[in-house]
């Protein structure tokens, strides 16, 4: 993996102190998740960066810039990338995240702007350590450019299914309702967005709630108030609890 300048991780220090402030107090909430190989912990940094805890093993997803004080978070053992986007994907935050024996996992997108990784395909699948993690399509069909080009164009991204235990996570990626999830398996914790045109409006969120019926539902990649969302999830899946972080 290549090194991260002094100067350029001084920067990315400053930067991240200086605009996460309110971040970083929001990200002191940690949920934690009983398995049957112990205690999964589960924090929102933002947007799409997760930090999950598990036997002492640090794992990230998308982590980026700008949304939180990195600073002060502890080296990576695994980091997970869902696709090539910036608000998903920054270098220099995986670099510094990273110690000499980080495993980082991206979707074959990633490609053009990582030199270092594993790249899985839709459809691939890899362990690390006691987890099990398989990459899933994640894409549009609905939301399109004006061009006509998908913003997140299939096969490009993954969605990732995390097995901690006796607990599966979903972390969906920028992805809309598509066909293929009426084969995924149920998860028992999700990460689905909700951001138009990019990705979900509510209606398709509860959607993919209803077609999945997590225990947990966690909405990320959001950029507007969601009391509506709540009280429609409260009709659709009473069962489901929606995290709000």
């Amino acid at each position: 993996m290549k090194r991260t300048t002094p100067i350029l991780l001084s920067l990315i220090l400053l930067v991240s102190v200086l605009s996460g402030k309110s971040a970083s107090a929001q990200y002191r909430i940690k949920d934690v998740i009983p398995t049957s190989k112990g205690d999964l912990e589960i924090t929102i940094i933002g947007h799409c960066f997760y930090h999950f805890t598990f036997n002492r093993l640090n794992i990230y997803v998308d982590p980026i810039p700008n949304v939180g004080d990195i600073s002060a978070l502890p080296k990576a053992d695994l980091i997970l990338i869902t696709h090539d986007h910036r608000d998903h994907l920054s270098t220099n935050v995986i670099q510094f995240l990273s110690k000499y024996d980080t495993k980082v996992i991206a979707s074959k997108a990633c490609i053009k702007k990582m030199d270092f990784g594993e790249f899985l395909e839709n459809g691939q699948q890899t362990t690390f350590g006691e987890i099990y993690i398989k990459a899933v399509p994640a894409y549009n069909v609905v939301n399109l450019r004006p061009d006509d080009v998908p913003y997140h164009p299939k096969g490009d991204g993954n969605g990732y299914f995390l097995v901690f235990g006796d607990k599966t996570v979903y972390i969906a990626g920028d992805t809309e309702y598509i066909d293929e999830m009426r084969f995924f398996m149920k998860p028992d914790i999700a990460f689905i967005p909700m951001m138009m045109p990019f990705c979900m409006d509510e209606d398709m969120f509860i959607k993919v709630a209803k077609r999945l019926k997590p225990e947990i539902i966690y909405p990320v990649h959001y950029n507007t108030k969601l009391d509506s969302l709540v009280e429609k999830m409260k009709i659709a899946l009473p069962n489901t609890e929606v995290k709000i972080r």
